[in-house]
């Protein structure tokens, strides 16, 4: 009996054009998902001029800076001295009325959302800024929930340690000014 063996190029042809037929071509599946988280949304214009004369003192006082965002945001920024003691995450009796009037305009529009984000200089080891910077942030949310009865559903309380300086490190001014908790005010799509 004889044996036929096809040569080795038939064999390797063969295989070839049988992996090409096993995969799948790409097909058109329609349209891209469209992405429907809140902060992917485009935001409705809000008229901020109400919150911004609400906390114009503590503006003019140096005590807050506020800006709006290109999201249609209002950052609110303040800094250590006039938010917390010196390496405490106890917010001080003039913060408090400052978030009290927060408040009042939280209660006024349901549909404003609040991410609270603490921030530290770079004195001091990384984790304990970071679980202090995490502290001041929730110490402002409990502020707005348990004096200014404000749905905590609305608010987010994160911290960043000190990855993220406003001004240099190594000036006592620079370090005042990383020292400080961000509100942003949002309108809910």
């Amino acid at each position: 009996m004889r044996l036929i063996r096809p040569p080795l190029f038939a064999l390797t042809l063969t295989a070839a054009l049988l992996t090409g037929c096993a995969t799948q071509a790409p097909t058109d599946s329609g349209p891209e998902p469209i992405d429907t988280r809140a902060e992917h949304l485009p935001r409705r214009a809000f008229d901020w001029q109400p919150v911004i004369d609400s906390v114009a003192a503590d503006t003019q006082a140096g005590k807050a800076r506020v800006q709006t965002t290109p999201d249609n945001a209002l950052q609110l920024t303040l800094e250590d001295d006039a938010a917390f003691g010196s390496d405490s995450a106890t917010p001080t009796a003039s913060f408090v009325g400052l978030l009290g009037r927060i408040s009042a305009i939280l209660r006024q529009h349901p549909s404003l959302i609040v991410r609270i984000v603490g921030h530290t200089d770079s004195n001091g080891r990384e984790g304990y800024n970071m679980q202090l910077s995490r502290a001041r942030a929730k110490a402002v949310r409990a502020v707005l929930i348990d004096d200014g009865k404000i749905d905590p559903v609305r608010l987010n309380a994160e911290g960043r340690g000190e990855a993220e300086p406003v001004a240099d490190n190594a000036t006592p001014e620079g370090r005042a000014r990383n020292r400080r908790v961000e509100l942003f005010l949002t309108p809910f799509p």
